[in-house]
């Protein structure tokens, strides 16, 4: 269906609920993934990252994780509570 405008009420419904289910599965995976990097030392092994890579993964999930806590899932919770 991408790019195709939906053709009746109830495919608008199914879109936006997996949209919606999604996204907020996402943010929870990417919550877990931060909480797990504050403490990880990923430049011993088994990762053997560079200071610099290292602190570039945890900067780059901090950071989506910061902004992706800031918004409001009222609505959101609402609509996928519906399905």
């Amino acid at each position: 269906m991408a790019g195709l405008s939906p053709i009746n009420a109830d495919e608008v419904n199914n879109t936006v609920g997996t949209h919606l289910r999604t996204f907020t599965e996402i943010k929870e995976t990417l919550h877990h993934d931060q909480e797990w990097l504050a403490s990880a030392d990923l430049k011993v092994p088994p990762y053997n990252m560079s200071a610099d890579d290292e602190t570039l993964i945890k900067s780059a999930v901090a950071s989506l994780d910061t902004t992706m806590s800031g918004i409001d899932m009222t609505f959101i919770n609402r609509l996928t509570g519906l399905f």
